[in-house]
């Protein structure tokens, strides 16, 4: 059953922890099991999503609460603490609600997510309000294969579509408390909300502070048009490979996962007229977090 639990994890770690969401738990795929509460705290090293992030390292430390009724249906809320020391403050909070479930060796999540973001977040999705997310999993015995697939919402009324693709295998001691999965994916999308983080981020209020991947401005410019050539395109935005591991013991589970993201296909900037062309560096990055059940 734990096994069940970490693999429905992975990928959601993956969609949602990606981002500056931070929040999701682990969660049930056993629609036999009882229902429970668990509370967990995480924290991530940086905000990474679909490989992007800006220059400016963005550390989290993001407390949860779950709620896991014994049908699949669950209902989670969660807060984001960047840690930075001269920007410390709560950055987003996010309310999820969803179904999982398994039939024979095949798992599944669906869930949607509201988020509500501060007005001086830099994270790359901070114009999103909301997305709605599915998730496959099916266990080959040998190796596992998911697929996911999510659409986000943005606040001006623009809509992404990512699909991203897994494999991994699963490593577990004799009384499965230990397990470590190695794991390749890979990741695409359009990129919307990319051209919205540029338009507030990177050459609005924020564009003498933060520079992000490419670093392509590091003044405040005035502009009256601004266009990313790639926002509509669906294409691979990213390649990761990550080494998830977690320990439980009793009630507890000790979780840790290390991330290597590579960017792929460089944003094309039109600002006034003038081409803009971004540099994407890969991207290592970590987190650790540590949940309790209460059943």
């Amino acid at each position: 059953m734990s096994n069940i639990k970490f693999k429905i994890a992975v990928i959601l770690l993956f969609l949602l922890l990606n981002a500056p969401v931070f929040g999701q738990e682990e969660k049930s795929a056993n629609q036999n099991e009882s229902s429970y509460l668990s509370a967990s705290v995480n924290y991530i090293s940086d905000a990474v999503f679909m490989g992007r992030k800006d220059s400016i390292s963005a550390p989290y430390l993001y407390p949860s609460l779950l709620y896991h009724h014994k049908s699949g249906l669950y209902a989670q809320g969660s807060l984001s603490y960047l840690t930075k020391s001269d920007e410390s403050r709560i950055d987003l909070y996010l309310l999820t609600a969803g179904i999982d479930f398994n039939i024979k060796n095949f798992y599944g999540d669906i869930s949607a997510t509201k988020y509500f973001f501060n007005d001086e977040s830099y994270s790359v999705i901070s114009g999103v309000e909301a997305d709605i997310t599915a998730n496959l999993l099916y266990d080959f015995k040998i190796v596992n294969v998911s697929l996911a697939a999510s659409s986000y919402f943005s606040e001006n009324s623009t809509t992404d579509f990512f699909l991203s693709s897994e494999i991994s295998h699963d490593f577990t001691t004799s009384d499965n408390s230990f397990q470590i999965s190695p794991t390749a994916g890979v990741y695409l999308g359009s990129q919307n909300f990319y051209e919205q983080y540029y338009i507030y981020n990177r050459f609005g209020s924020r564009s003498g502070t933060g520079q992000g991947n490419g670093g392509v401005v590091s003044e405040p410019i005035i502009t009256t048009e601004i266009v990313l050539e790639e926002s509509e395109k669906f294409g691979v935005m990213s390649y990761e490979f990550s080494l998830p591991m977690w320990y439980t013991s009793n009630s507890f589970t000790y979780s840790f996962l290390p991330v290597l993201a590579i960017p792929q296909n460089e944003a094309t900037f039109t600002v006034d007229g003038e081409i803009f062309k971004e540099e994407l560096n890969e991207t290592f990055y970590w987190m650790v977090g540590i949940a309790y059940r209460f059943d």
